[in-house]
């Protein structure tokens, strides 16, 4: 009797995770915005990596493996400061009052 498609994506769910088992390893997803599909794509060419798994994959083990001295420059991340100007905490206490603009 031929499987229907729910069956064969259980046994293809079932195998890949004997896979992951077995190499100690766990799937896991990411997100990707232009700025890092492009760094990706940059990178991989750069350094000739195949596959942006392999990039991410290289570059996390050898961040992780170097000093934190030597580390700390590529783990830093621009976080801008937001600053809420008097007109505009006053424009938001009177919208938490009312519930309208202006």
């Amino acid at each position: 009797m031929a499987k229907d498609n729910a069956q064969i994506q259980r046994d293809k769910r079932a195998k890949e995770k004997a896979l992951l088992d077995r190499i100690g390893a766990e799937k896991r997803t990411l997100i990707v915005s232009k700025a890092l599909a492009d760094a990706l794509q940059v990178l991989g060419e750069r350094h000739d990596f195949e596959e942006w798994q392999e990039t991410v994959s290289t570059f996390l083990l050898n961040l992780a493996a170097a000093p934190a001295e030597e580390s700390a420059r590529f783990a830093s991340m621009s976080r801008p400061e937001i600053v809420v100007t008097e007109k505009q905490s006053r424009q938001l206490e009177a919208f938490a009052k009312t519930g309208t603009e202006g």
